[in-house]
């Protein structure tokens, strides 16, 4: 692995050794390197780093970590899980429990993992779970439970018309987001805990080894990532990240991206700009092969054209890529029921 030892970045910024190897304390990017990967820390910047993630964003240049940005948000304090028990205790929500430690779908469906419980239980819940049987309640839209102008992302970005979503994360040690993309940009905020974030440029979709049915989710473990069976992740590029309470990490849409917690952990993230399109994907489809236009065909007919239900063994399992596509068609939106912000 090449070094790259200047510290300048993009826009004549500062950055911290973006190609520097990995932070030694994150054994998971470590892992990456005994299996033969090429890692990458991600580039950072300090909580004075604002224009740069600005500039970072319109330019999409790629991922950027900007530490200690968050640490005057009331969330910082205002979203710890004690606290969030005291005020919400009562409130009835459905978290995933007893989540499975491996493997990259769930064994059964989704729903099979859901509990409806009390905010209060499920933080009592959180604190004593092992990471062998996590819990997660995830995919939560911020302003349903807690006060939304805690985490004030308008000052971060002026509006451009396109819908925005904020979505908020709170889990035991070991929860995890398996390597997936998403349409949209992302800024990813640590508030309590500490996560393992790594990243997969877009152009290297196919070293994600996406699924045929699903060109937004991997076939590919970063826990155990098998390079035999998947060759392509030799000569890929990875980008890791040892979050901490305070630092927020800008996702280029597309970017893939896995998630994993060390620890109890409250996250938050939010959802901007314009999605990907039908074109980005249709390239990708093209250049994966046959047994991925037979997926999406079958899935145009089964899931479009006849509706039949799709199972969810994905976490939070976004439409096949045959059903979008026939979205797009019929509705003219290759989007529905994949942008968080429309459902």
């Amino acid at each position: 692995m090449t070094i790259r030892r200047s510290g300048a970045g993009p826009f004549g910024e500062q950055l911290e050794f973006p190609d520097k190897p990995p932070d030694p304390s994150d054994a998971m990017a470590l892992r990456f390197l005994d299996g033969g990967l090429t890692v990458r820390r991600i580039p950072r910047v300090g909580a004075s780093g604002i224009g740069v993630l600005r500039r970072a964003v319109a330019r999409r240049s790629g991922p950027l970590l900007c530490s200690g940005l968050l640490d005057s948000w009331p969330a910082r304090t205002a979203w710890h899980p004690t606290a969030l028990a005291e005020r919400h205790g009562e409130r009835r929500v459905t978290a995933l429990m007893d989540l499975p430690d491996s493997g990259v779908l769930f064994p059964q469906d989704q729903q099979s993992y859901e509990r409806e419980l009390t905010f209060g239980e499920f933080v009592e819940r959180m604190e004593s779970a092992g990471p062998s049987a996590p819990c997660y309640l995830a995919y939560q839209r911020a302003h349903e439970i807690f006060n939304p102008a805690d985490c004030d992302f308008s000052s971060l970005l002026p509006a451009d018309g396109y819908p925005t979503d904020t979505r908020v994360w709170i889990g035991s040690a070991g929860t995890r987001s398996m390597l997936h993309s998403d349409l949209k940009d992302n800024f990813f905020c640590q508030l309590w805990g500490e996560k393992t974030v790594t990243l997969l440029a877009w152009r290297d979709s196919r070293a994600a080894y996406p699924f045929p049915g699903n060109l937004v989710n991997s076939r590919v473990d970063l826990a155990a990532p098998d390079v035999r069976r998947f060759p392509r992740l030799k000569h890929a590029v990875l980008r890791s990240v040892r979050m901490s309470p305070g630092d927020l990490l800008y996702i280029p849409r597309g970017w893939w991206h896995d998630i994993r917690a060390h620890s109890a952990s409250v996250s938050v993230n939010h959802w901007f700009g314009r999605p990907l399109g039908a074109a980005q994907y249709l390239a990708l489809l093209g250049i994966l092969g046959p047994e991925y236009w037979k997926a999406t065909v079958r899935d145009f007919i089964v899931y479009g054209l006849l509706r039949r239900t799709e199972s969810t063994r994905f976490f939070f399992s976004p439409p096949s890529t045959g059903k979008r596509l026939y979205d797009a068609l019929r509705f003219g939106d290759f989007s529905r029921g994949n942008d968080p912000s429309a459902s």
